[in-house]
């Protein structure tokens, strides 16, 4: 199964030479419970430490969100996400984890969803992140790196419905000067849909210049999601054609094109 680890910096008092970094890894990284109003599940996650030294974990409970940048975000708290998320019905035991070297260690996790709870997609995650290591006079120690392992959890109450609307593409400059194409994609219904795909480029004689794949991160619900792609190529001076094929659940595959033209550099 896929783990995933995503890191995060944790500054202590003092430095701390000569340690290895910590790891944390969790699987499967995605969960999908269909369950009533009013019932529970109870399942379990894998944690492994992937450390060469014990380490010691939290449990954390958090909401998950997809920012501007299709990066995943998993908070405490993200306001954004109070109506679509399943935090508040989630609880994992162990809260903490003691794990040997190479260790993995079954967490169960049970979600409860409140009666009367309206037909829809609820998501948010169950994690563990790393503690810094205690010395025998019980102080923390050292610069620590700690890592958080995050499963997000996507639970559906009665029949939600995906809702994927496409709506255009656009292609503008970066701060760096680079070219960044981009999509927007618009899910009116009440279940995420995910994005099958590419973007290309191809200049005035039809050459493809480049191809740039859609990443598969979801669109949740009620909202627009911007899918920024970089292009890696330097376009020289001329016309071109940014085309746009995807497939987002809908019977028929999507094509957009749109024109566009890179001027020379302005004269010093």
């Amino acid at each position: 199964m896929k783990k995933l680890v995503l890191p995060i910096l944790l500054l202590l008092a003092a430095a701390l030479p000569g340690r290895a970094e910590l790891g944390i890894a969790m699987s499967p990284m995605r969960v999908e419970v269909k369950i009533a109003a009013g019932d529970q599940y109870t399942d379990a996650l894998g944690v492994t430490n992937d450390a060469d030294d014990p380490i010691r974990a939290r449990g954390e409970l958090l909401d998950f969100a997809i920012d501007e940048t299709m990066t995943p975000q998993f908070e405490d708290i993200i306001e954004s996400e109070a109506k679509y998320s399943c935090r508040d019905w989630l609880q994992v035991n162990p809260r903490e984890l003691d794990m040997k070297p190479g260790e993995t260690v079954r967490a169960r996790y049970t979600i409860r969803v409140p009666a009367g709870t309206p037909e829809g997609e609820y998501h948010c995650g169950a994690g563990y992140v790393s503690l810094p290591p205690i010395q025998k006079n019980n102080t923390r120690i050292g610069v620590q790196i700690a890592v958080r392992a995050v499963a997000a959890i996507y639970v559906y109450v009665g029949e939600p419905k995906s809702a994927p609307k496409f709506n255009g593409i656009s292609i503008k400059p970066a701060a760096d000067g680079s070219l960044v194409a981009e999509a927007l994609m618009e899910n009116q219904g009440s279940k995420h849909f995910r994005v099958n795909g590419f973007m290309e480029v191809k200049d005035a004689a039809g050459k493809i210049v480049e191809r740039l794949d859609y990443p598969t991160i979801p669109v949740l619900p009620g909202r627009t999601q911007p899918f920024p792609l970089s292009l890696r190529t330097s376009l020289a001076p001329g016309k071109y054609t940014l085309r746009s094929q995807t497939d987002i659940g809908l019977p028929e595959v999507l094509v957009s094109n749109m024109s566009f033209a890179v001027e020379k550099p302005a004269a010093k």
